[in-house]
């Protein structure tokens, strides 16, 4: 039996219900207590894609900050806009069936300079250029983009698809092929593409100086420039992301991070043409269940702290770069539980095909401390560690690593093949890039390396330029426990050249092999131990060694 009074109560609440209801789409309307929604068409706009909405958008924004705060509401339909600003206690909802799309027209945008942006590290650029995007945010606490909406970037409206992007940042000189390499930058196969005269907009969603971020659910695509820029950020969480960019549009990096802290990312799903995660300056930094494609790097980091990377799928050009150049350091960094499958590809892309990849110059502390655990590679390159003597790489852990590499496309090998890319941290066009042979996994000025559980595979027919299996110079405290492999078509296994201190242990020569170990410049031999050479045509060049031996199986 229901009472007279709950009868009541609950009549009430019913014509309430439907009062807000049938006030949605019109005024502010109470959602929960303290919550208010504000639907843009209230505000003037009016979806079809063709007239610009920004001013409405702007309205209703400004409406509800003005309220104490409260969501801005975008229901079904194509809402075309230039820049506008989030501001705090704030929300955007893009309801199913919603599109906030760019506007193709340059003039809909406003500059940095327009927006009050001060020149400060990490909240100074907006990707490519000095214009703003879509959306930013100034010094904005407590703000969120959600909904299974889409934000479409209009990118494609502002490149010249017949005209390649490229630049002269290498000495062709140098490469393994000058006029070669030369044909395949300038080629249009691989992108990237040429932005037109007129110029782009800048980073899609620019959030400068900000806290307690929640981006959540939405479609993000066709991005003209970088998608996502969190910069001098914390506290921030962004889930069940997806964007989906032009491979072939330089720059249009997926989120980059920089100057921020306590930045949190998981089960994204993130195609750019350039960086998919580019992470800067910053600290406490974590992506989780997540797949990762790009023409340049899945995850790229620079003077970056306490950072963990767990259970990534990547599809990249080059899966994992990590780079030092200033005078910060990247320290305390975990890679784990990740499948990379990279290529090499043509255009003006920084990259050769690398899993992994870490590089360090000048004067900078450098990397260390970062380690790799359960990862399986398959790769058109092998992996890499080129330091410097002023910024030594150190403390670098590989532990169960698969690298299986693979021949390259006939096209890309001949034109781009067979060369080191130092961009970025190089100190001159003549060591930018250069030729040298590829080994499954190089090494150079790098201290306290230990590689635990790497097995090396290589596919039939691969070009000459593919070597040995390890190849580490200029080296200090090398371990090796647990490899097994072959080289490629050199002469030796594994080759150290100027190093001291070095160890193997419990490790196997695969079919094929040919001399195990060359050395030359080494001192500190340790333990040579536990290792099956059966398979392996010879064990040490030059054949004496002062390795202390013990339980080898050694080539008959």
């Amino acid at each position: 039996m229901t009472s007279s009074f709950e009868f009541r109560a609950f009549r009430l609440l019913v014509v309430q219900c439907l009062f807000a209801a049938a006030i949605v789409g019109q005024t502010a309307t109470p959602v929960a207590p303290g919550v208010r929604a504000f639907n843009v068409k209230a505000f003037g706009a009016v979806g079809d894609g063709v007239h610009l909405d920004t001013p409405a958008i702007v309205a209703a924004i400004k409406a509800a900050a003005a309220s104490g705060g409260g969501t801005v509401v975008f229901t079904p339909g194509t809402y075309r806009a230039g820049t506008f600003e989030i501001l705090s206690n704030v929300s955007l909802d893009l309801e199913p069936g919603s599109i906030l799309q760019a506007s193709a027209d340059i003039s809909d945008y406003l500059t940095l300079a327009q927006l009050g942006f001060m020149r400060v590290p990490g909240a100074d650029t907006s990707g490519d250029g000095d214009m703003a995007g879509l959306i930013v945010a100034r010094g904005a606490t407590n703000i969120a983009i959600f909904g299974h909406g889409i934000i479409d970037g209009n990118g494609d409206s502002f490149f010249d698809f017949h005209t390649p992007h490229y630049g002269l940042d290498f000495d062709p000189q140098r490469t393994r092929d000058g006029q070669a390499f030369i044909d395949a930058v300038k080629t249009l196969d691989d992108g990237p593409v040429a932005v037109k005269p007129a110029g782009r907009p800048g980073t899609m969603i620019f959030l400068a100086n900000s806290s307690n971020i929640l981006i959540r659910d939405i479609t993000i695509r066709n991005a003209p420039n970088w998608t996502m820029h969190l910069g001098k950020s914390e506290h921030a969480v962004v889930s069940e992301l997806r964007i989906a960019n032009n491979q072939l549009l330089p720059n249009n990096d997926g989120i980059d991070v920089i100057g921020c802290h306590d930045i949190h990312f998981s089960d994204c799903d993130i195609v750019a043409g350039d960086d998919d995660f580019a992470i800067m300056s910053s600290e406490n930094v974590t992506a989780v269940n997540c797949t990762l494609s790009s023409y340049s790097a899945g995850i790229r980091l620079e003077d970056t702290r306490f950072a963990t990377f767990d259970n990534l799928t990547i599809h990249a050009n080059r899966g994992i770069g990590v780079f030092e150049r200033g005078k910060g350091t990247t320290s305390s960094v975990l890679f784990s539980n990740m499948v990379i499958q990279t290529r090499l590809l043509t255009g003006h892309w920084w990259g050769k095909a690398e899993p992994i990849y870490i590089a360090s110059a000048g004067t900078s502390k450098g990397v260390q401390d970062v380690h790799f655990s359960n990862i399986v590679a398959d790769g058109e390159s092998g992996m890499m560690l080129y330091g410097s003597p002023g910024s030594l790489i150190r403390n670098v852990t590989f532990d169960q690593v698969l690298m299986r590499v693979h021949a390259p496309r006939e096209a890309a090998s001949r034109g781009v093949g067979g060369n080191f890319d130092l961009r970025w941290t190089a100190t001159g066009l003549s060591t930018a890039v250069f030729k040298h042979d590829i080994p499954a996994l190089y090494c150079r000025w790098v201290d306290n390396l230990k590689v635990r559980g790497l097995t090396v595979e290589w596919d039939a027919n691969l070009p000459a330029y593919f070597s040995n299996a390890v190849e580490c110079e200029d080296f200090r405290g090398l371990n090796v426990d647990a490899f097994a492999g072959r080289q490629a078509v050199a002469d030796a296994v594994i080759v150290l050249r100027r190093g001291d201190g070095v160890s193997i242990r419990n490790s196997t020569a695969t079919p094929g092999a040919s001399t195990f170990l060359s050395t030359s410049e080494v001192t500190g031999e340790g333990l040579f131990f536990g290792n099956d050479l059966a398979n392996a045509k010879g064990t040490f060049q030059p054949a004496t060694s002062a390795f202390t031996l013990f339980g080898n199986l050694l080539p008959k």
